[in-house]
């Protein structure tokens, strides 16, 4: 008689248990992520010394002027050229911190090449694109020089607007019957497209104040 009844609580819990589970749902999976976190585009994130948000005048002038060139440095990408410059943090005109790169939008680099000059002018590149903060917030993302495109192109003045790779604005002057394949720095701008807010520029003079060696980009 005990025998039986407990076969019959068995069996009772075996079928309600088979009907429970046959109602409830599965919890959904949660797959693992593999992926990085992103760098936090917080301006308290970027290094101390990079900081100029108390700076005003000619001393905040000095300070990004040597960060952008303190930072610069050649990169490549296959057959492109980039080039990164030091990221740094201001004030705004509401005295928030921001990146430079949220107050100015484009770069503007020009360089003096090496070979014949025409009418006295020695061949001369502008390249422009925008002013981007790189993943680790402390370098403004390189401006790219698509070598290759411009290798294939017959040489000339006038403009070149690259859209497919890494887009690129250039400008060429006094090239003659080759393209050079050594350009030195020349000037950096920061500029704010809206024209709201003063650019940062920095001559010639001054890179070499700073650098106080050239900067040599090779094709």
């Amino acid at each position: 008689m005990k025998a039986l009844y407990a076969i019959a609580i068995i069996g009772f819990f075996f079928v309600g248990g088979f009907f429970i589970s046959r109602s409830s749902r599965p919890l959904p999976m949660q797959m693992a992520s593999n992926e990085m976190p992103s760098p936090r585009r917080d301006p308290a994130a970027i290094k101390r010394v990079y900081d100029f948000s108390q700076l005003e005048g000619s001393a905040l002038d000095f300070a990004t002027k040597q960060r952008l060139l303190e930072g610069a440095k050649i990169i490549r990408d296959k057959t492109d050229v980039g080039v990164e410059l030091g990221h740094f943090v201001i004030k705004d005109s509401g005295g928030q911190k921001v990146f430079a790169c949220q107050h100015y939008s484009r770069v503007v680099l020009s360089f003096q090449g090496e070979g014949m000059a025409v009418g006295g002018e020695l061949p001369k590149m502008e390249v422009e694109g925008n002013c981007e903060i790189s993943p680790d917030i402390n370098s403004i993302a390189a401006v790219w020089i698509p070598v290759s495109r411009i290798l294939g192109e017959p040489v000339a003045d006038g403009e070149f607007d690259f859209r497919e790779g890494h887009p690129a604005k250039l400008k060429f002057a006094n090239v003659s019957d080759q393209w050079p394949k050594t350009w030195q720095l020349k000037t950096v701008r920061l500029i704010d497209s809206t024209g709201k807010n003063s650019e940062v520029s920095i001559d010639s003079a001054e890179l070499k104040k700073i650098l106080h060696e050239p900067f040599l980009l090779q094709f």
